[in-house]
């Protein structure tokens, strides 16, 4: 009678922890059936990213007006060591 209490007892344990594997496994398949949906998405993506067309007219919806390149301005030392003039130093790592 004991033996056949401690069997039920653990093929209820068993079947309660394969039925959380059977839920992780159901959750780590849609999660992977949401990524390979995004590589599709990207996919297409890069396909029309390669379309130089498409290019210029995302490139005007987003950057409407033209810059042009300006030259930095050139301080010597002296008008560094001027009191007068405020100036401020930026260190731009390129």
């Amino acid at each position: 009678m004991s033996l056949n209490l401690l069997l039920a007892f653990s093929v209820i344990y068993i079947g309660s922890k394969s039925r959380e594997i059977e839920k992780n496994n159901d959750n780590l398949i849609s999660n992977i059936s949401k990524i390979n949906e995004n590589i599709k998405i990207n996919k297409i993506e890069l396909t029309t990213h390669h379309n130089t067309s498409y290019l210029k007219s995302l490139h005007s919806l987003y950057f409407s007006e033209i810059k042009e390149n300006k030259l930095p301005k050139v301080l010597s030392l002296k008008q560094l060591l001027d009191k007068k003039n405020n100036v401020t130093l930026v260190n731009i790592n390129k």
